[in-house]
C-alpha cells in the first residue's frame, strides 16, 4: 500500500509540474548578469486549466566564490564524502498565488410563441447542456480548443465531444413556409470574459450529416 501511494504521490507531483510549465512561461529563464548590473525577467501566466495556484518562484544564482571560502567548502564537504557541486546559491524565493479559471455558460431560458418552456426545455436537453457546461474540460475538449497544436482533423477533434440533439419539433404544413423560431438565453455564470460561437453543419470545418443541405452561401 505504501509503493502504490508513493507511485500516485508521483504521478501527481508529475502532472503538478506539467501543468506549471504550461501555465507558466518566462522571457528569460535563465542568463548571465554582468557585474554591478540588473535585468528584467518577465513572467507571463497564462492557465490552461482550472487549478488553484500557490507556489514559490525561487531565484538559484551560481557565482564565483573567493578562493578561501570554495577551499573550506570543498574540505568539509571531502571529510563529509558529499560531492563537490559548483557553488549554487538561492538568492531569493517569490511567494505566487493565482488562480486559472475558464468561462463557465449555461442556458437559462428557451422560448417560442406556439411551445411552452417546459416541453422546449425537455426536447432541447437544457438540463443536460447545463451540467456538462459547469464540468471540468475533457481531454477531447481541451484537445479541441487547442486545434493549433494537434495534427488530428475536424472530424477525429469532435469524435470525442459530447452530442446533444435540439428537437424543434413538428411545423404544421398550414403555416406553410414560416419557420420556428426558437429563443435561447445564455448567461455568463463564471468570473473571467466569455467567448462562443454556433458552428451549423454547413459550416466548412464540420462534417456535414448525410440529411443536411449545405445551401448557398449568403453575401457575408
Amino acid at each position: 500500500m505504501q509503493a502504490s501511494n508513493e507511485s500516485v504521490s508521483q504521478i501527481q507531483a508529475a502532472e503538478i509540474q506539467k501543468i506549471l510549465n504550461e501555465c507558466f512561461k518566462f522571457d528569460h529563464k535563465k542568463g548571465i548578469v554582468n557585474g554591478k548590473s540588473k535585468m528584467k525577467v518577465n513572467i507571463t501566466f497564462k492557465p490552461s486549466c482550472r487549478f488553484q495556484f500557490d507556489t514559490t518562484l525561487v531565484c538559484v544564482a551560481k557565482e564565483k566564490m573567493s578562493k578561501d571560502l570554495q577551499q573550506s567548502i570543498v574540505m568539509q564537504k571531502t571529510r563529509s564524502g558529499e560531492k563537490v557541486a559548483p557553488s549554487i546559491v538561492e538568492k531569493s524565493t517569490i511567494s505566487i498565488k493565482c488562480k486559472g479559471d475558464y468561462p463557465l455558460i449555461r442556458f437559462t431560458d428557451v422560448r417560442n410563441d406556439q411551445v411552452s418552456i417546459a416541453n422546449l426545455w425537455e426536447r432541447f436537453q437544457m438540463t443536460s447542456m447545463n451540467k456538462e457546461l459547469v464540468n471540468p474540460l475533457s481531454t477531447a475538449e481541451y484537445n479541441f480548443n487547442n486545434s493549433d497544436k494537434s495534427n488530428a482533423t475536424n472530424e477525429e477533434l469532435m469524435e470525442g465531444l459530447k452530442k446533444f440533439t435540439w428537437d424543434f419539433g413538428k411545423v404544421p404544413i398550414r403555416n406553410g413556409s414560416k419557420p420556428r423560431k426558437i429563443m435561447l438565453t445564455l448567461k455568463n455564470i463564471g468570473g473571467v470574459h466569455a467567448e462562443w460561437r454556433f458552428k451549423m453543419p454547413n459550416d466548412s470545418q464540420i462534417q456535414m450529416e448525410k440529411w443536411a443541405d449545405p445551401g448557398k452561401p449568403s453575401e457575408e
